[in-house]
């Protein structure tokens, strides 16, 4: 059973293409995203899935979407790695947005956490963090304000299709 956590925080949400047809032998899976921090200083970064249960995949495990992305720059595969791309991916969002990507300066959040990484390990540095973070939870995410969840759950609705998308079949 997940355990939750919560918090008030700038909150980031974005797509994010986690599967591609021609790798997989399947249709695109898109998803959205949510970057929060917590902790003493946003020690912890927190990202999760909005769900999305109409999207093909559109609920994915993101730690298995970090495995099959094979970050290379965090030492060797595994949970560290996984989190500290992670960690690069919601950190990369918030700092070069993307048309139609939301961020909201103070929301009130929820995580059903399904994995945590701690004490992140970064690879060939000194540094004690990743991307200031040294844990990472990882689960479903739900803004608790009704508006902001729903602003959140149409992201994808402002998202342009690629070339590749429009001719899938339905």
């Amino acid at each position: 059973m997940a355990r939750g956590m919560s918090g008030t925080s700038r909150v980031t949400v974005f797509p994010l293409l986690h599967r591609w047809s021609e790798l997989h032998n399947a249709p695109m899976g898109r998803c959205i995203v949510a970057y929060a921090e917590a902790g003493e200083g946003g020690a912890d970064a927190v990202l999760g899935v909005i769900p999305r249960p109409d999207l093909v995949d559109g609920t994915p495990s993101l730690m298995d979407v970090a495995a099959r992305h094979a970050p290379s720059g965090y030492g060797p595969q595994g949970p560290n790695a996984f989190g500290s791309w992670l960690a690069c991916t919601g950190w990369s969002a918030r700092v070069t947005p993307k048309p139609g990507q939301l961020d909201f300066p103070a929301a009130e959040w929820e995580l059903d956490v399904h994995q945590v990484v701690r004490d992140l390990q970064p690879q060939g540095t000194t540094a004690k963090s990743v991307y200031g973070h040294r844990n990472v939870h990882v689960g479903l995410f739900r803004l608790t304000d009704p508006r902001l969840m729903a602003e959140a759950e149409g992201v994808l609705d402002q998202v342009s299709l690629s070339l590749a998308e429009q001719l899938q079949p339905a």
